[in-house]
């Protein structure tokens, strides 16, 4: 007897665990909501989550929305049969009712559309030294750029390329440019349209760090792709 006890309860523990395991698979993935490359939601200025185009009501999240998602209400039960009533005698006149004043109705919130400008910015380890030729590593960011042009296909957007201090300050002009041109030739041939990208190289010019070391120079040599997107969400102003 006390063997088959102990056999049972092995056998509850691990359905309690498998039930558990289930249970936690089925956690839903986050879909609607721009994502860092961390897997986190991202958010504005203000705080809120970022939408994607094709957010709906039914993919949002608590966290983001203020509370959980309302429960769809109960079908209404399929009323009782009324038996037939006895005719009833004529009913005496009522009273004329008594008509309430129309409330005056509050004011309207005025709302408006948040902007957001957005900086991808490709450091030096992008790069081939002294060559425009771009590395492996940079497509993860530019893929980033690619998925918010084809969420918003009114998007434009500007990519300069700067060098560091070193060499002639007109062959870095020239390496700049070619650096910002190779950006974007990569986002045309993922489909975003020419047309809407603007490039320019600003050589050593707007350094973020300081060219007297080498890891200073390194951030220096870069590309900087900048864009502004409308967020869907409105921002109460009053």
């Amino acid at each position: 007897m006390m063997q088959r006890k102990s056999a049972l309860a092995a056998a509850a523990a691990t359905l309690a665990l498998t039930l558990g395991a289930s249970a936690a698979a089925q956690t839903p993935p986050i879909i609607g909501y721009w994502l860092d490359s961390s897997g986190r939601i991202v958010r504005n200025t203000w705080g809120e989550c970022w939408r994607t185009g094709s957010w709906t009501p039914a993919l949002a999240i608590p966290e983001c929305e203020g509370g959980a998602k309302p429960a769809a209400a109960p079908p209404a039960p399929a009323p009782a049969p009324v038996a037939a009533a006895a005719p009833m005698p004529a009913p005496a006149a009522a009273p004329a009712p008594i008509v309430a004043p129309t409330p005056t109705p509050a004011p309207q919130p005025v709302f408006r559309t948040a902007v957001t400008e957005k900086t991808v910015r490709l450091e030096g380890a992008n790069f081939a030294t002294g060559s425009s030729r771009l590395l492996p590593g940079a497509g993860a960011k530019l893929d980033e750029v690619v998925s918010a042009a084809r969420e918003v296909p009114d998007m434009t957007m500007t990519v300069t390329g700067y060098t560091d201090s070193t060499g002639n300050a007109q062959s870095n002009v020239r390496l700049s440019q070619a650096r910002a041109d190779a950006v974007k030739a990569y986002l045309v041939g993922k489909g975003v349209a020419a047309s809407r990208i603007t490039t320019d190289g600003k050589g050593a010019a707007d350094p973020v760090a300081d060219n007297g070391t080498a890891e200073g120079r390194a951030k220096n040599r870069r590309v900087e792709i900048r864009y502004t997107l409308k967020e869907e969400t409105r921002v109460r102003v009053q």
